[in-house]
């Protein structure tokens, strides 16, 4: 290589900078945001990282809504970071890798041990454009999940021989407990623990050894069995990516997570390839929550040769969430409130406005997100376009929208309604494997899917879940327009998702509605084997189902009577 200057232009033109020309002394922290910050003021398109671990310790405050994700994050506005990328355009992040192409670089972001806590994210990217990580292995600093062996069990009390080299400390969490066959690391049954009403401690007893003190937790488990637990299960995101448009994931691993890995909200154009989420160093699981959160982003999404393995809960979870009307104003405007962080709309994209289990769409204008305790005056039914203004609610947000084509007259109160700018033009799945997953392994609230050429194996909830979630999140929306082909499902189902629902390879049900939502739904070419049934349709129309072989499987279709 050639002798590099700190902007790392080399006599041959490579236009790159490389991290570790800016350490002067200094941690790992300050060197990345130094190299950051001189790609931004020169435009340099490329920071490279060498190949070993970067310790980041340090980390800054930022002001956001984005922890609002579900009913569990708490009123949250402020968020500790490791790296704050905003702004970026056509950047690379790139690590080192050895001959068989894998990952050298690791970025360990600080777990400070604190129980039942968020830890700072490793990377918060927003508003880039043409933003690619590659190359890049990526775990929390001390590892924030431990496994081991069941030894003995008396008396309600549980004691745990750890693997080597994995944390033994005096007190540890329990959260997000799963139970596996050691020989094989399989996941056969239900998670043990969840990430929230569990509040026990491991306690040590020893090197190595971990006593858990439960009779009810007891009478579950069995001397022989693997266990795997984690510190916390709380809303937190290892990587974050917000309102960034052509974002890149290429040879990126997640070894270890303290909660989901990869989140991406309201992004427009994505693209993995070689991704993994998978656990090492002798761990089962990877982290406490799903593995990569596809939320209200748009535009072309497509996954290629990726590796999703140990999470609780879905593997790979796509969904926006619905609007309701809270208020009608006049022939044109309306004001509707969602769930969760207050993200942008499309001005010109169109809106879903459902009736029954039809809909028809009008064109969305201008909007406006209201502060918490808005009421529409009257006197001032403009809005300006853009979140000019924010609510500091953080699970719920109130938009004001104008429809210039005119709303129809049956919608009023209550109405339910979807932005297209916050579903996928199209999803593509090819080629990928999903494994021991305590939850679901493609979680699909939307249309226009492609998945081709994907294994599921061990998995909780059914391998590929199909429709919307009404009473607890408003997650859409529907299944529709989706092609499942050649793919292989091994031991899926073996836990309901919705009350005795989603025992299945493959299951299509909206949690919440009546009446055949779902529609245009191909399911040929697969092969389905070792689970208690293969298909499960409900509340769906227009489904194709040809060509799929069975083996070892109790029950080949389920049909809901009114699908």
């Amino acid at each position: 290589m050639d002798q590099l200057d700190p902007a790392g232009m080399g006599a041959d033109g490579r236009d790159f900078i490389e991290v570790d020309a800016f350490l002067d002394g200094r941690g790992d922290t300050a060197a990345v945001r130094e190299a950051l910050s001189y790609a931004a003021a020169h435009a340099v398109r490329e920071v490279r990282f060498a190949a070993r671990a970067y310790s980041l310790k340090e980390y800054e405050t930022i002001e956001t809504l984005s922890i609002a994700h579900d009913d569990g994050c708490g009123d949250v506005h402020r968020k500790e970071c490791h790296i704050v990328l905003s702004g970026a355009t056509g950047l690379t992040l790139a690590g080192a890798v050895d001959g068989a192409g894998r990952p050298l670089t690791r970025l360990l972001g600080d777990n400070p041990g604190r129980i039942q806590s968020r830890m700072p994210s490793v990377l918060w990217a927003t508003g880039c454009r043409g933003l690619k990580l590659k190359n890049l292995a990526i775990a929390r600093q001390p590892a924030c999940a431990s496994a081991g062996v069941i030894r003995r069990i008396k008396g309600g009390q549980i004691e745990v021989e750890t693997f080597p080299g994995l944390p033994c400390e005096a007190q540890m969490g329990a959260y997000c407990m799963n139970a596996f066959e050691v020989k094989t690391r399989r996941l056969n049954r239900e998670s043990v623990t969840f990430g929230f009403g569990f509040d026990k401690r491991f306690r040590r007893i020893g090197p190595g050894r971990l006593l858990l003190s439960d009779e009810a937790l007891a009478k579950r488990l069995s001397v022989g069995e693997g266990l795997s637990w984690h510190q916390a299960g709380v809303t937190d995101f290892l990587l974050f990516f917000g309102c960034c448009e052509d974002l890149s994931l290429e040879n990126v691993r997640i070894e270890q997570s303290n909660s989901f890995a990869v989140l991406t909200e309201c992004c427009r154009d994505i693209r993995a390839k070689r991704l993994e989420i998978r656990p090492r160093d002798g761990q089962f699981f990877t982290g406490p929550r799903d593995g990569w959160k596809i939320y209200r982003c748009t535009g072309q999404v497509s996954l290629e040769n990726c590796h999703i393995e140990g999470v609780r809960m879905d593997g790979q979870n796509v969904h926006s969430n619905f609007m309701i009307v809270t208020e009608r104003r006049g022939r044109d405007w309306a004001t509707a409130e969602c769930r969760y962080a207050p993200l942008p709309l499309r001005q010109g994209a169109r809106m879903r406005l459902y009736r029954g289990n039809g809909w028809e769409t009008r064109r969305i204008g201008r909007w406006k997100v209201e502060p918490a305790g808005f009421k529409a005056s009257a006197q001032d039914p403009d809005a300006t376009a853009g979140a000019a203004s924010v609510g500091s609610q953080n699970r719920i947000s109130r938009y004001r929208i104008h429809f210039p084509e005119g709303l129809p007259d049956w919608v009023k109160e209550g109405c339910v309604m979807a932005p297209t700018c916050w579903e996928p033009e199209r999803y593509v799945c090819r080629d990928t494997t999903f494994r021991n997953i305590a939850g679901a392994g493609h979680l699909l609230r939307c249309g226009h899917v492609e998945i081709a050429r994907c294994r599921y194996e061990n998995i909780m909830n059914a391998g590929i879940l199909i429709g919307a979630e009404w009473s607890t999140h408003c997650e859409g929306g529907h299944g529709e327009d989706i092609w499942i082909h050649d793919c292989e499902f091994e031991n899926c189902g073996f836990y309901p998702r919705y009350g005795t629902y989603g025992c299945a390879c493959i299951a299509v049900k909206s949690q919440g509605f009546s009446g055949p939502v779902n529609r245009g739904i191909v399911i040929e070419d697969n092969l389905f084997c070792g689970s208690k049934r293969a298909l499960e349709i409900c509340d769906a129309q227009k489904v194709r189902i040809a060509g799929n072989r069975y083996e070892n499987i109790g029950e080949r279709l389920w049909v809901e009577e009114k699908s």
